[in-house]
């Protein structure tokens, strides 16, 4: 919008001046902004309140059975209950330290005072770091037992709906 080639047309054709032109450059940072940090903490909230505890309940139910099938049969074959288990633990783990680097992240980009900058930086740090927290959760929704996720899967939303 702000690019001069841009600036010259719209002002040469009395469509905008100037001081329109950067109003609307501010305006449009700004909605960008706040869109991203509504989604960036509704991600936070999700997976702190919602993922995070299924998965916890999920590895302990999982850990529980295989200590169940493992004393009853000592014989008995586990190695897929455990490899489950060790993978749904390492993304876990994934999520985990995703969401712990957002958090302080999102304190650090909302104080910024200039809405350019601040945009520049939701585009920077926090795009990339919630899409670092949304890869493991994508990969757990298809690890974890359909009965417990807490929200609508993918495929729920495609084909039930």
């Amino acid at each position: 919008l702000l690019h001069e080639k841009n600036v010259e047309m719209l002002t040469r054709h009395g469509v905008f001046s100037v001081p329109e032109l950067h109003s609307r450059c501010e305006i449009m940072l700004d909605n960008y902004c706040k869109t991203v940090e509504i989604e960036a903490n509704t991600m936070i909230h999700m997976a702190a309140k919602h993922y995070i505890p299924t998965v916890i309940g999920y590895t302990t139910r999982l850990a529980q059975s295989i200590t169940a099938v493992a004393s009853a049969c000592p014989e008995a074959e586990l190695s897929v209950q455990r490899g489950l288990l060790k993978d749904v633990s390492a993304r876990l783990a994934e999520a985990s330290a995703a969401l712990e680097q957002l958090k302080p992240l999102m304190d650090r980009v909302d104080a910024i005072q200039d809405v350019k900058e601040m945009a520049i930086a939701y585009r920077t740090a926090v795009v990339p770091a919630m899409d670092a927290l949304r890869y493991p959760i994508d990969q757990l929704e298809l690890m974890v037992d359909k009965s417990i996720w807490p929200v609508p899967t993918y495929g729920d939303l495609m084909f039930e709906v």
